[in-house]
C-alpha cells in the first residue's frame, strides 16, 4: 500500500524511508490538534466531468470515469481525510458548487466559500451551470470573511500600459492542435481576449493572530508560455490593487499584517517563464521588461521547502505529467511546517502498471497539494 504521508518538512532523513507497521503513518489533518498560529491549506484540480475527454483518458477504467464514482471519492477527501482550513479548488462546476459543495461545506463543516465560473467558450454545448471555475473554502471558526473579488482575465487587459499593449498586439503566436501540429498564427493580444480563465481573491482575517490574508486561486490556460505569463501578470497587478484597497478600506490593516497566498493550477513547470516571473526574475522581450510587482509579498513556493524527492508530479494525465500545482507565499509571513508527500502516487502507478490518473483511489488526474503553515509575525523587508 503506497500511502501519502502528511509529515514535517524539516526532518528529511528518516522520513524519506517508507513507514513500517511499527512506526505507523503520520495522521492526516482531521486527526491533528489545532494550534492558534497554524492552519492547513490545500490546492486541488478536481477534473471537471466536462473534461473527461474520451480521446485523452483511454487508459482510465470505465467506472473511474463516472462522475458519481469520482464525486464520492472527492467527498471523502475534501470533507474527511484532508479537510483543510483553506481549500482552493479548480475545475469545480457552478452546478456542483451551488447544489453540493457550498451548502454541505457550510452546514456540515462550518466553512464559508466563494466561487467564480468561467464564461462559455464557442465550442460549449452543455448547460451554462456545467461550466467550471475556481472556489475558495475557509474555516469560519478560524477566519473571518473580509472581502472577495473574482476577475475574468480576458477583461483585465487594461492592466497593461500602451507600450505593453502594443507589444502584445505585435507579438506573434504560433497556434497548434492538441498533438502539437501547427494550425495557424495570431497575435498574443487577440488570443488573450478569447480565453476564459478566471481568478478569485478572498480576503480573510485570522481570528487568533489578527493577521489579514489575501488568498488567490486560479487556473491558467493549458499551453503557450506567453499566454500563461501574461495571465499571471494580470493576476499580480490586480493583487497589488486589492492590497492597496485593503490598506485603505479596513481601519486596522497595515502592510505588516497582510499575508498573501497564491495557489492554483498554473500549468507551468518549475523552470518555466511563469515560475521565473513569480520568483522575481525580470522577463525581457526586446525593450520590454516584465517584473512581478508582488515580489515583496511572494518569494517562494512549497517545492522550495520540501525535499525534491517527495514529489515527481502533481498531474498524472496520461502522457502529460509534471508539477503544475503551486502554493506561493513569503518566508517572513509563513513557514511551511508539513506537507502531504506525492512520490507514493508514482510508486503506486508503477506497481499497478497504470499510465495515469484518475483510478480507483484517486478521483482526479491531479493530486491535492496539502500543507500546514505556521504564521510568522515578522515584518517584510
Amino acid at each position: 500500500m503506497f500511502r501519502r504521508r502528511f509529515i514535517p518538512v524539516k526532518h528529511t532523513v528518516n522520513l524519506l524511508k517508507k513507514p513500517s507497521p511499527g512506526n505507523g503513518v503520520p495522521p492526516l489533518p482531521g486527526a491533528l490538534p489545532k494550534h492558534d498560529n497554524r492552519f492547513t491549506l490545500l490546492t486541488y484540480n478536481i477534473l471537471s466531468p466536462a473534461y473527461m475527454w474520451p480521446q485523452v483518458y483511454t487508459y482510465v477504467p470505465e467506472q473511474c470515469k463516472q462522475w458519481e464514482f469520482r464525486h464520492d471519492l472527492l467527498e471523502q477527501e475534501l470533507l474527511g481525510k484532508y479537510k483543510a482550513d483553506i481549500m482552493c479548488i479548480q475545475e469545480m462546476t457552478k452546478r456542483d458548487y451551488q447544489q453540493f459543495w457550498s451548502p454541505i461545506a457550510s452546514g456540515k463543516c462550518d466553512m464559508g466559500s466563494e466561487f467564480i465560473s468561467k464564461t462559455a467558450p464557442k465550442y460549449w454545448k452543455r448547460e451554462p451551470d456545467e461550466l467550471d471555475g475556481v472556489a475558495i473554502f475557509y474555516n469560519r471558526k478560524m477566519f473571518d470573511f473580509v472581502s472577495s473579488k473574482g476577475i475574468y482575465l480576458n477583461q483585465m487587459l487594461d492592466a497593461f500600459n500602451d507600450h505593453e499593449l502594443e507589444y502584445l498586439g505585435q507579438k506573434k503566436l504560433g497556434l497548434t492542435d492538441g498533438a502539437g501540429n501547427p494550425t495557424g498564427e495570431t497575435n498574443l493580444l487577440n488570443f488573450l481576449k478569447l480565453k476564459n480563465q478566471v481568478s478569485l481573491f478572498v480576503s480573510l482575517q485570522h481570528k487568533s493572530t489578527g493577521m489579514y490574508f489575501v488568498v488567490i486561486n486560479t487556473h491558467l490556460y493549458w499551453k503557450y508560455d506567453e499566454v500563461k505569463l501574461t495571465q499571471c501578470m494580470v493576476i499580480m497587478r490586480e493583487l497589488s490593487q486589492i492590497i492597496d484597497d485593503l490598506l485603505k478600506d479596513v481601519p486596522d490593516v497595515t502592510k505588516e499584517k497582510v499575508k498573501i497566498i497564491f495557489t492554483g493550477d498554473l500549468n507551468s513547470t518549475k523552470n518555466s517563464p511563469v515560475i521565473n516571473f513569480l520568483r522575481g526574475n525580470i522577463i525581457s522581450h526586446l525593450d520590454l521588461n516584465m517584473v512581478n510587482p508582488m515580489k515583496p509579498f511572494l518569494n517562494r513556493c512549497v517545492y522550495d521547502d520540501a525535499p525534491e524527492e517527495w514529489f515527481d508530479n502533481t498531474c498524472y494525465s496520461g502522457k502529460l505529467k509534471g508539477i503544475f500545482d503551486y502554493i506561493w507565499y513569503h518566508d517572513t509571513d509563513l513557514k511551511l511546517t508539513k506537507i502531504l508527500t506525492g512520490k507514493e502516487v508514482s510508486d503506486e502507478l508503477d506497481e499497478a502498471s497504470q499510465r495515469g490518473l484518475p483510478n480507483g483511489t484517486h478521483p482526479s488526474d491531479h493530486i491535492p497539494v496539502l500543507t500546514e503553515f505556521k504564521i510568522l509575525n515578522q515584518s517584510k523587508g
